[in-house]
């Protein structure tokens, strides 16, 4: 059986959302449509004690990881993290 596509983003970390598997749980089980399987796992956030700035400096580390050079990472989740919903001041 094949997965279905969803393009969305993690409202905590940016990440791409992409197949079922990419998505967190909440409480009951059921996907979570708004965060990922790294931040947000059986309705709870697994890293509920992080700041914002240890958020980007992590996604950072990830994409430079992944070949993406330091600067450009820095200055895309800086851009990008303080308007995900997680992080956005109410």
């Amino acid at each position: 059986m094949s997965q279905k596509f969803y393009p969305v983003t993690c409202q905590s970390c940016g990440m791409p959302m992409k197949i079922d598997s990419d998505f967190g749980t909440n409480a009951d089980k059921s996907k979570n449509e708004e965060y990922c399987t790294y931040c947000f796992k059986d309705g709870s956030f697994t890293n509920s004690g992080i700041t914002m700035n240890q958020m980007i400096a992590g996604c950072v580390g990830i994409m430079v990881k992944f070949g993406t050079p330091e600067v450009a990472a820095k200055e895309q989740m800086e851009k990008l993290i303080p308007t995900l919903k997680r992080w956005r001041k109410a």
